[in-house]
């Protein structure tokens, strides 16, 4: 898994070994030392094609978590490089964590990387699956409390939002890693 040291990779080891498959688990990072899990740890950057591929070699399946980096054009090339990463090291399956809402849109729009990402990984990939985030009900509950501290909690009459456990997102990643898709 690409991404194992941010929240969701985090929770999507512990449900991976929850499940039992945690001997079966390379976790990837760019910082590896940070993974709490004893589960394999490896070596991965998105800015470094030739690393990544590296980190990925062996692997039958794997995760792609986006990277928290929103600069315009960073992102989309991230996805391009770990998909091509994985191709070259001959990953079977590639799951792309990806938003909901995805659609064609340009930079420097949000959704615009995961239409890239998505794009890039059904025209490349022999087999894939797209898992799609939504707004974290965790990062809510973060940002109401914050709010509150400051004495204002805006946003929520107008807006319409279906909130995602990060968790029930992970159990989700593992189903997919584990099952037979």
């Amino acid at each position: 898994m690409s991404g194992a040291s941010g929240k969701l990779g985090q929770a999507i080891l512990a449900e991976l070994a929850a499940r039992g498959a945690d001997a079966q688990v390379v976790a990837i990072s760019r910082t590896p030392l940070a993974v709490t899990s004893s589960m394999e740890r490896r070596a991965g950057d998105y800015d470094d094609p030739a690393l990544l591929a590296s980190a990925y070699a062996g692997l039958d399946r794997l995760v792609i978590i986006p990277s928290a980096e929103m600069r315009p054009g960073i992102r989309s090339r991230q996805f391009a490089a770990a998909i091509d990463a994985a191709l070259a090291a001959g990953v079977g399956h590639v799951v792309l964590v990806s938003a909901m809402g995805t659609r064609k849109r340009e930079e420097p729009h949000i959704i615009a990387p995961y239409w890239v990402g998505e794009q890039h990984l059904m025209r490349s990939a022999p087999a894939w699956t797209i898992v799609r985030m939504n707004y974290y009900a965790e990062s809510f509950a973060d940002d109401a409390r914050m709010a509150a501290d400051a004495g204002v909690l805006v946003g929520l009459r107008d807006n319409r939002v279906a909130y995602v456990s990060r968790d029930d997102l992970a159990a989700a990643v593992a189903g997919v890693l584990l099952g037979g898709a």
